[in-house]
Order: C-alpha cells, then sequence, then structure tokens
C-alpha cells in the first residue's frame, strides 16, 4: 500500500479489492466524498472488478486435452517436412582441405631444420669475445688507448651491469689482448673469456 495522503488513487485498487488496511480505507472513503474524479475511477474499478467476477472460465476439461493431442499428432503426420539433402560430405572435404592447408603451411614455416645462426643464447657472450668491466675512475682517453694498443674494438654495451664485449680485430691476438687486459688493473676490473 504506498498510497499518500496528496496520491489516493494509488490505493484505490487495494481498496476495491478489500485489502486496504482499515485506517487507510477510512481516510480514503472521506477523500473520495469530496473528489468526484477520483469517485468516478473508483466506481469503474469497481464495476470491472464485478464484471470479471462473474466471468465464467471454460475449461476443455479431459476430453478437450485428448481431442487437441489427437489433432496435433494427425498434422504432424500430415504435415511431415521433407528432409534436407544430406550434405556431411561436403562439410568432411571442406575439414579435410583446412587440415591439409594447415600441416603444409607449418611445414613451410619450419623449413626442414633449425638455422643455429641465427639463435643464441641470450646470457652468454658470442665465441671470441670479452666481456669487460673497466674501473670506476678510468677515463675514456685511457680506455681508447689500451683498447687501441690490444687491438680491440666494442661491439655492444655498457649492459645494465656496466660490462662491455670487446671484440678482436682483423689480425689482432686473442690470447695477447686478454693477457694485456689483465695486466692492465689501473683500467681494468674484471675480464670474462668467451671462448672457454
Amino acid at each position: 500500500m504506498t498510497g499518500t495522503p496528496e496520491n489516493p488513487e494509488l490505493d484505490l485498487i487495494f481498496h476495491v479489492n478489500g485489502t486496504l488496511h482499515e485506517a487507510k480505507a477510512a481516510a480514503l472513503d472521506a477523500v473520495l466524498a469530496e473528489d468526484d474524479d477520483l469517485r468516478a475511477e473508483y466506481d469503474a474499478l469497481v464495476a470491472l472488478r464485478a464484471e470479471m467476477q462473474a466471468e465464467e472460465i471454460q475449461s476443455p476439461g479431459e476430453f478437450g486435452l485428448a481431442r487437441l493431442l489427437r489433432e496435433v499428432g494427425r498434422e504432424g503426420a500430415v504435415a511431415a517436412a521433407p528432409q534436407a539433402p544430406n550434405r556431411t560430405w561436403m562439410w568432411q572435404l571442406a575439414a579435410a582441405v583446412a587440415t591439409v592447408a594447415l600441416l603444409g603451411q607449418s611445414l613451410f614455416l619450419r623449413g626442414g631444420g633449425v638455422d643455429e645462426a641465427g639463435y643464441q643464447m641470450a646470457g652468454a657472450a658470442p665465441a671470441g669475445v670479452l666481456a669487460v668491466a673497466f674501473v670506476k675512475d678510468a677515463t675514456e682517453a685511457q680506455i681508447r688507448a689500451l683498447l687501441q694498443g690490444l687491438d680491440l674494438e666494442i661491439v655492444a654495451g655498457p649492459s645494465a651491469l656496466g660490462f662491455y664485449d670487446l671484440g678482436v680485430m682483423d689480425g689482432g691476438d686473442h690470447a695477447a689482448a686478454v693477457s694485456g687486459l689483465s695486466d692492465a688493473t689501473t683500467i681494468v676490473e674484471s675480464v670474462e673469456d668467451g671462448t672457454r
């Protein structure tokens, strides 16, 4: 019962059905006595309820249900839909073609073998490369003079840890370069030989 004194029409249907609380029903009766439009709506609802209550509902009963089931069964037998042509072979053919295409593509992309030149471990230095960490106080001029004297060049770096990858230039001696870097303790902090 959501009606308010400002909105009495919300309680009309409950009053017509006889389910409105007595206090609210008395208040609504007082409003109905004063408002002719609301009284006309109330009378229309009362007439509609009386009409609906007087209407008899006719059920076909048990025999009506049996007759309905017979009719449905008869229509189903007469109006059987023609069966669609069997086209599963087309779908099987399409699946086979798709499978062959997928296998062909995977073999084509695979290429028959793994190209070792294209793959290398991320953490290891390539063969022949020296991983070097320089002393913090070493100047660029000192590092350049050392590298030129040992026929070395920087090929990568610095890494996140401060290491440089050095490669031996053509005609340079790898063993002499490792020995020279190990002896330069005022410039080089550590040397790691990638050939071992």
